[in-house]
């Protein structure tokens, strides 16, 4: 793993070549999508809802199957044949809009779950976790500051605490790569900042990828290291938040009336 700091000469730990996806072959929500992300920083995917985003991200981990394009993870593609899944997601940590914790559990039990890809089938079917997998957890979560809450039921957290035990989840996993997906977009300005702040922190102490979708302008320019811009299932820019012009914001965020297009899918 990249120790902290300066990403311009890091090495590349995933390619997206080509990336395409279509549904019926009308719908089209990814079309040649290139990317080259270095290891251990923090990129934001910006974009309105529609411009496939959250495709793209269901394509990294494998959630959604491609219709075209490779993905390389350090060098090793992970498309275009039938691989150990549960090997290539462990890399992979989510972080979701709507956290998509079991609220019935606590908040240990929800982190712990992130140990699951480490563990036997049966062991994982009846929550059969180690004294170093309860270790790992406490640690993750005293990291975003919500270890004293490990006993809690999930369901009795304010919206920020379930996103930052969703953090905790995902570090527990210990993957090369975080994916975020829209992980602020429920969440009032302050608590966002609270949040986007520990995933950034994620990639300036421990040195691991992040990447994170958004739709709001003010937080890509205060957060990332690198942008790159999309409309409409293509890449449209790619650059840092000084380059992220007017006119750059309105290719990303305004349509052209008179540009036809088919179908597109978020």
């Amino acid at each position: 793993m990249l120790m902290p700091g300066s990403t311009q000469s890091a090495p590349t730990i995933l390619s997206v070549r080509g990336l395409s996806k279509s549904y019926s072959g009308t719908i089209h929500a990814l079309r040649g999508i290139d990317i080259e992300v270095k290891e251990g920083e923090f990129l934001v995917i910006l974009g309105p809802s529609g411009a496939g985003k959250s495709t793209l991200m269901r394509c990294i981990n494998r959630l959604v199957e491609p219709t075209d394009g490779k993905i390389l993870h350090n060098d090793v593609e992970m498309t275009g044949k039938r691989r150990n899944l549960r090997a290539v997601r462990r890399q992979f940590g989510m972080v979701f809009q709507q956290f998509n914790l079991v609220k019935r559990l606590s908040v240990l039990t929800n982190v712990l779950t992130g140990r699951l890809a480490y563990r036997s089938t049966w062991r994982s079917l009846f929550y059969n976790f180690s004294k170093e997998d309860k270790r790992i957890a406490i640690e993750c979560l005293a990291r975003v500051n919500m270890d004293h809450k490990a006993f809690q039921r999930a369901d009795t957290l304010s919206g920020g605490e379930q996103q930052r035990v969703a953090i905790a989840r995902a570090l527990a996993q210990q993957p090369t790569i975080i994916l975020a997906d829209e992980p602020v977009a429920s969440l009032d300005p302050k608590i966002a900042r609270q949040v986007l702040t520990y995933l950034k922190q994620v990639t300036q102490e421990l040195g691991i990828t992040v990447l994170c979708n958004l739709h709001q302008v003010e937080y890509t320019r205060e957060f990332a290291e690198r942008i790159i811009g999309m409309s409409r299932g293509k890449v449209v820019f790619e650059g840092t938040a000084a380059d992220l012009t007017d006119e750059i914001l309105h290719r990303i965020y305004y349509r052209d009336p008179d540009e036809q297009d088919d179908k597109d899918h978020s």
